[in-house]
């Protein structure tokens, strides 16, 4: 994070990345989402404290009926800046979902839930196990969800893949960060 704030980059939310694609724009300062799936307690304890500390925000893509971040506490994250999106409601692999009402529930009562108890508008969605497919995409247009994360190799991305943006992973290390942001993997 100090590297980031070092070398002038910007934390933009999903919204903000939804509006580039939409206009067809780059950002005007370099610019990064930093995400973080999953809702486990160690991202209140440790990450959110940093990314107060050096003034960036950061997606934090939660599991409504499993989080390990309570609502309280996701409040007060929103009233500082880091933003919110659905990993669904029980991290359920969605290419392996057959059934409609648990789809629904998924993808949609969970951007619902999630809304409703943090006060904050959920426009994105985190994929469990980077995946989704055919059936689950109608569930997602159906949420109103702007933006889809998966995870991938490269972060170029379009307004047509606007459901399935990759995310690239950044290891504990410093260097492999470097190597990202300039394109070196």
């Amino acid at each position: 994070l100090a590297y980031l704030v070092k070398k002038n980059y910007k934390s933009i939310s999903p919204d903000e990345l939804y509006t580039l694609l939409q206009n067809r724009q780059n950002p005007t300062q370099k610019s990064v989402m930093i995400t973080f799936d999953d809702s486990k307690s160690s991202q209140y304890k440790y990450a959110y404290p940093l990314l107060k500390k050096y003034g960036l925000s950061a997606v934090f893509y939660i599991v409504t009926s499993k989080t390990g971040i309570t609502y309280t506490q996701l409040k007060e994250m929103g009233m500082n800046g880091m933003i919110f999106g659905s990993h669904t409601s029980t991290h359920v692999d969605l290419t392996k979902e057959t059934n409609s009402e648990k789809l629904y529930s998924e993808i949609v009562g969970s951007r619902y839930t999630l809304r409703n108890n943090v006060g904050q508008e959920i426009s994105s969605i985190s994929y469990p196990g980077c995946v989704i497919d055919s059936k689950g995409y109608p569930y997602v247009n159906q949420a109103g969800y702007l933006t889809g994360v998966s995870c991938g190799r490269s972060i170029d991305h379009t307004l047509s893949k606007r459901l399935t943006l990759s995310r690239v992973h950044v290891f504990n290390s410093l260097e492999n960060l470097k190597n990202l942001l300039s394109g070196i993997n």
